[in-house]
């Protein structure tokens, strides 16, 4: 039963979606009907500006966190936190009160990953932001990120790296339209060398 409720603890966190909540307190708008309509980190940032991106990031790994130390304390067991990660992608992915339609999961996943297994999470975040680097792709590196920290788990706790492994099955659905975008050529192209030479003054040759 622990499992169970925490991932339905994970669910219901996981419907706070940051986007809206920013869009319509702070912008007066609604994210959907704007960019690629995805209520998510990426979306707010490249249409809104980057502030707007920082502020929902940072609102979907705080609802994240609060979810996954309430697991932690009432529910003892390192398996649970697994369970609170799925529901909470589950959440933020399909949130019931705005028809299923919710974000694509990127920031949820990297602090489900790095609260179960903070070596691995960093481990694994890091080769997805040198991918990101090289690529100047944001729908490639999170999923080989996911993928690679669900094999880990999998050879650690099965258990585990299933329910990671359905994580990331949600993750590719979410993201499918970007990848078919990806393989066709269409895929948006983000340097984020570019952005950092960019914001320390450092001009490019």
């Amino acid at each position: 039963m622990a499992r169970i409720y925490a991932t339905l603890i994970g669910y219901v966190f996981g419907n706070f979606l940051t986007a809206m909540i920013v869009g319509k307190l702070f912008l007066k708008i609604n994210p959907t009907e704007y960019g690629s309509h995805n209520p998510g980190t990426a979306n707010m940032g490249a249409v809104f500006g980057k502030k707007w991106g920082i502020l929902t990031c940072l609102g979907d790994l705080l609802k994240s966190l609060i979810a996954l130390f309430i697991v932690y304390f009432v529910f003892p067991g390192h398996i649970n936190i697994a369970y609170a990660g799925l529901g909470l992608i589950l959440g933020h992915c399909f949130p019931i009160w705005n028809h299923f339609k919710g974000g694509k999961g990127v920031a949820v996943s990297a602090q489900v990953a790095v609260f179960y297994d903070w070596r691995a999470g960093l481990a694994t975040l890091l080769i997805a932001l040198i991918l990101t680097a090289i690529m100047q792709n944001l729908t490639i590196p999170p999923l080989v990120f996911m993928l690679l920290f669900s094999v880990y788990e999998f050879l650690q706790n099965q258990e585990a790296g299933i329910v990671f492994m359905v994580i990331t099955l949600i993750m590719v659905y979410k993201f499918w339209q970007d990848i078919i975008d990806f393989f066709t050529g269409h895929g948006k192209r983000v340097d984020i060398l570019y952005s950092i030479k960019k914001k320390l003054g450092i001009k490019s040759e």
